[in-house]
């Protein structure tokens, strides 16, 4: 499967992304094992799913082995809701600030334009939800375990 034409640096912002995809959705998904399911997590990991599956598309495309989902059901949630959308906050940035540093180097089109979408999602759509949710009364969070 070594048939690819992409560098290794440009094969590991690949896996880092897929990564990143898989942690987002496992710490969404135990979100709301742990508070139901609540806005902003129960909207944005649908998002985070639809991620996963362009870059399973682009691995494919590019012959390259998809990464195993290390994160599901492996993650730890904070005891609040607030302490989860403050952590939704910060990995919103992260994402943001790891896609700006992947489009410094990466030149194939395709793969400018999945790491520009995602980082655009992520900041004009992900971090305002999360924002929002750490400054508003939270609703429906009395269901516990």
């Amino acid at each position: 499967m070594s048939e690819t034409s992409l560098d290794s640096k440009t094969q590991q912002a690949m896996i880092d992304s897929i990564n990143d995809e898989y942690y987002a959705r496992a710490f969404y998904n135990a979100v709301m094992e742990k508070f139901g399911s609540v806005r902003p997590f129960s909207n944005i990991v649908q998002s985070e799913n639809n991620h996963v599956n362009l870059w399973v598309n682009i691995f494919a495309k590019y012959g390259i082995a998809v990464p195993i989902d290390n994160f599901a059901g492996n993650i730890k949630v904070p005891d609040t809701l607030k302490a989860a959308c403050k952590m939704g906050v910060e990995a919103e940035i992260a994402n943001v600030q790891m896609y700006d540093k992947f489009l410094n180097f990466v030149t194939e089109p395709d793969l400018k334009a999945a790491f520009t979408q995602l980082r655009q999602v992520s900041q004009e759509r992900h971090l305002p939800a999360f924002e929002r949710c750490q400054t508003q009364p939270i609703r429906g969070q009395g269901r516990s375990s």
